[in-house]
């Protein structure tokens, strides 16, 4: 699975063509320490925009489609870790249902109000 092909799953299963290149970031399942999950790298001011998230597991062959809203999260640079102005989350896949940022260095953000759907390959 690649980005493009999620992007044309979920807009398939939204019956509507939302979803572009520009305004979704992509990820699968990867290994992270003794966890595994998925890694999003949100340049800080991508959160004065919507953005969406497409979080894929090949395994449970399901894609999570999270939506961020212009400024939801108000001073994100105090939520999450950040590098070079990008804040750097990890979202452990152990617990799908529990869309929580694990990173060190932050404040254990959850996503789940952000969960937008969810679209079975």
């Amino acid at each position: 699975m690649n980005k493009s092909e999620a992007i044309q799953i979920a807009n398939e299963s939204l019956r509507v063509n939302l979803l572009n290149e520009g305004n979704t970031q992509f990820s699968h399942v990867v290994r992270y320490v003794s966890d595994e999950g998925w890694w999003l790298n949100i340049p800080l001011a991508y959160f004065k925009k919507e953005i969406h998230f497409l979080i894929c597991s090949e395994k449970a062959k399901i894609i999570r489609h999270l939506t961020i809203k212009a400024n939801s999260i108000l001073s994100p640079a105090t939520k999450f870790r950040v590098k070079d102005g990008v804040a750097d989350v990890f979202i452990s896949a152990s617990n799908p249902k529990k869309l929580v940022d694990i990173l060190q260095g932050g404040s254990k953000y959850s996503f789940n109000k952000h969960l937008v759907d969810e679209h079975r390959f």
